[in-house]
């Protein structure tokens, strides 16, 4: 198996726009401490990924981009969660997050979001 370490992590313009919905979000129903340590732990799974970057799920919802779309599970709450969607250009060594997707909203807004 291919060593998966060493990556570039970029977040795109649009998933940097979805990173601040979310910490809007966080900041006006969490406490500022909390807050800040959400958006903290899920920009930093996010950076992660630059070591073993293929261990998040495939999202199937994505399958028809043909750019093997993947996701990891970030859990601010026991029964909430954000998606943090991104594929791979193995090729250049670099991982894309192209979205942070708050499960509780419609799945089908995924497809919307990424294209």
């Amino acid at each position: 198996m291919e060593e998966e370490t060493g990556y570039t992590v970029e977040i795109t313009p649009e998933a940097e726009l979805f990173y601040i919905n979310v910490l809007e979000y966080f900041y006006s129903h969490h406490s500022v401490e909390s807050a800040g340590r959400k958006s903290s732990e899920l920009l930093e799974q996010a950076l992660s990924l630059e070591n073993y970057s293929s261990r998040g799920s495939k999202e199937e919802l994505l399958k028809s981009l043909g750019k093997d779309h993947r996701y990891l599970l970030y859990h601010y709450t026991k029964r909430e969660t954000i998606k943090i969607i991104y594929f791979i250009d193995h090729q250049a060594r670099k991982v894309y997050v192209t979205d942070f997707f708050p499960c509780a909203a419609d799945e089908k807004r995924i497809i919307k979001r990424s294209r």
